[in-house]
């Protein structure tokens, strides 16, 4: 029995696919060439200690720490690990439900969607944001919302 790696043994077993184990002509049989695999399950060399040492170092961490806004007492977040699911419809939903539920407090958006510019369709927003002189960004505005 030899021993093969997993790349080895794929590309055998792919060859092997199209060749079949049996051919017949007429009323005769030829058996071709037939291949078995044996699996052996190979383990990294590891020392186990350490690598258990490490695992315990980086769960140790935990999550980052939270870092104060300036300006903001309170966070929602919309998260979701799929797209289309309706984040930002969520998103601006709460947004203008928060601003009617209570017009004294202030409520913004911000959209941290790379991948298309949804938020602005949502609030019927068009141009770009302009900068102050420090460089920082002023928000559009619409139904009293600042994204």
């Amino acid at each position: 029995m030899a021993l093969c790696t997993y790349s080895k043994l794929s590309h055998l077993l792919r060859k092997s696919i199209y060749k079949p184990s049996v051919l017949r002509t007429g009323t005769e049989i030829q058996h071709g060439p037939v291949s078995c695999a044996y699996f052996i399950r190979c383990q990294r060399s590891v020392d186990s200690k350490a690598l258990q040492e490490r695992q315990r170092q980086q769960m140790a961490k935990g999550l980052p720490k939270q870092k104060p806004i300036s300006g903001v007492k309170q966070v929602i977040v919309v998260a979701s690990g799929k797209g289309g699911v309706g984040k930002s419809t969520t998103a601006v939903n709460l947004a203008l439900g928060l601003t009617a539920n209570d017009p004294s407090k202030s409520v913004g958006v911000l959209d941290a969607d790379i991948y298309g510019p949804s938020i602005p369709k949502l609030m019927n927003l068009k141009g770009n944001p302009e900068l102050t002189d420090n460089n920082l960004m002023i928000p559009l505005t619409n139904y009293g919302i600042p994204w």
